[in-house]
């Protein structure tokens, strides 16, 4: 380990506290840090969403796990990123650690199922009493985005568009030229994060994040911008990924857009073509999105992009209009008041299931412009 140069806290008084090099006590306590503070290892392609701490990847098609992965989480962009921390002290950090990392992206890639880290994420969420619809929404910030992302997640991971991470108190200058090489060679980004730790004498602790492998090549080479799509009419939007799922499935989705075109103020493909949304403009010009048709060929409820509606800010009100929807055109996916409730359009292609839908959709489209 080379030897570090101490590091000096400036106080508004003028005074200097000397910052000692340290290093964390154990694994773990690196481990909990960034799972609670992702943004300590983040870079250039923003913020991290936690999806899991040790997540199992298996070896083969449908076995148990064989190795688990320190962190997942993925990016604003739908990309997957694969977190394994090690200290400085392991001996596997050297080369070892990077067999080990590309190990479990290869298997992670080809063994997780499709839908699997949207599904581990909403587990997760429900289990400590939060709502992942919420957290998602939060996270995105895009409204149009939010009912496809798990499936651009999906699609990212399958193309093998992954982001490598290997996080330690030191980084050995061997494995940082191997990563340095893998991210100018690979479709796959791989970094390395140095997190120092420096101690002061009061027991305060300084953290000093460094990046190794973000080179100004690769960062062109892989940005995370998403490329401008080729303009589609909602026709062919709705033969490209709704007719595949069959014709019962086309005449619910063209029923869906037929019953709320009339109750709102737009219906419009979204511009990452991943969803048809229906918007709605408040009095104080903010949007709400009350109905989405997925490509995945799923009708959806938008409680969870309802913030130009103060009326259903209620969660009671929320709940109302729940039971409704459940009635006329259930069961709903799940209980979620501040997701994205869905149910298989070609519901819709019964007349009595089509009335009632009409009938509560144009009372909740009232609702979201009150």
């Amino acid at each position: 380990m080379t030897e570090k140069m101490p590091m000096y806290l400036v106080k508004p008084n003028a005074d200097l506290v000397p910052m000692k090099p340290s290093a964390p006590a154990t694994e773990d306590e690196l481990q909990a840090l960034i799972a609670r503070h992702p943004e300590l290892i983040g870079d250039s392609d923003g913020a991290l969403l936690l999806i899991e701490r040790e997540v199992g990847i298996p070896g083969t098609a449908d076995a148990a796990p064989r190795w688990s992965i320190d962190h997942l989480y993925v990016t604003r962009q739908a990309v997957p990123v694969l977190v394994e921390v090690k200290r400085a002290v392991d001996t596997r950090l050297r080369r070892e650690v990077v067999g080990q990392l590309l190990d479990y992206a290869a298997n992670g890639v080809a063994y997780w199922p499709a839908g699997s880290i949207g599904a581990r994420f909403e587990a997760v969420v429900e289990a400590r009493g939060d709502d992942p619809g919420s957290l998602l929404a939060d996270f995105i910030g895009e409204q149009e985005r939010v009912a496809d992302f798990w499936n651009q997640v999906d699609a990212n991971l399958r193309a093998g568009k992954v982001k490598l991470v290997i996080v330690a108190d030191e980084i050995p200058t061997e494995l940082a030229r191997i990563v340095e090489f893998l991210n100018d060679q690979m479709r796959a980004d791989v970094r390395a994060i140095e997190l120092t730790y420096f101690d002061g004498p009061d027991g305060s602790r300084m953290l000093a994040p460094r990046i190794i492998g973000e080179t100004e090549r690769s960062r062109v080479q892989k940005s995370g911008v998403r490329p401008k799509l080729e303009a589609i009419s909602m026709e062919d939007w709705l033969t490209r990924h709704i007719e595949p799922h069959g014709v019962p499935t086309l005449r619910g989705g063209q029923a869906l857009i037929d019953v709320v075109r009339d109750l709102v103020d737009e219906v419009a493909v979204a511009s990452t073509q991943g969803s048809i949304y229906a918007r709605i403009t408040g009095k104080e010009g903010r949007s709400s999105y009350p109905f989405f048709l997925t490509r995945g060929g799923k009708a959806q409820i938008g409680f969870g992009w309802l913030g130009g509606s103060p009326a259903l800010a209620d969660e009671g009100e929320r709940k109302r209009f729940y039971d409704r929807f459940n009635a006329s055109v259930g069961p709903l996916s799940r209980t979620n008041l501040k997701g994205f409730p869905g149910f298989p359009p070609e519901r819709l292609n019964d007349a009595e299931r089509l009335r009632a839908f009409r009938e509560v959709a144009r009372d909740f489209v009232a609702a979201c412009r009150a």
